[in-house]
């Protein structure tokens, strides 16, 4: 048996452990419903349309928690580069180096941000389209604290 956090067949139990659909199987509407909910903004299909599907919840809410966090370091990023890079960049001699880390804090690690979710959306969808509950690393945890 693997330890908890890893891939687990629909027959196991699934690592939200306050979901337990037993050995029960997913129907192929929940595992479509699933795989869908990873693509960006359609995390609610599988959160409200599946309402009844265990398997399409925990994916819905880990798409949700992920999405989520995209969005707030979208937006702390934006925040950051206007203090840095607009307002304190102005300023003479030393506004050159607030203007060099809002750039380096807005495209490298926005490019690492984007890429990071792009291969997540990617191995969820997979995932979800096999059939398996897949707790991703750290979004995982979050998403189990969601009652939704």
């Amino acid at each position: 048996m693997l330890p908890y956090g890893y891939n687990r067949a629909l027959t196991d139990t699934p690592t939200d452990r306050s979901e337990s659909p037993g050995s029960a199987q997913a129907s192929s509407d929940a595992v479509l419903l699933a795989a869908f909910g990873y693509i960006p903004l359609l995390f609610f299909l599988p959160m409200f349309v599946g309402a009844r599907e265990p398997f399409a919840k925990f994916h819905g809410r880990q798409s949700l928690v992920m999405f989520a966090a995209v969005v707030v370091f979208n937006i702390m990023v934006s925040i950051t580069d206007l203090v840095l890079g607009r307002i304190l960049g102005g300023m003479f001699l030393i506004g050159f180096f607030f203007k060099a880390v809002a750039w380096l804090i807005h495209y490298p690690a926005g490019f690492v941000v984007a890429l990071a979710y792009a291969v997540l959306v990617i191995v969820g969808i997979v995932q979800a389209a096999t059939g398996q509950y897949w707790r991703i690393p750290v979004v995982g945890a979050y998403s189990e604290r969601l009652r939704l």
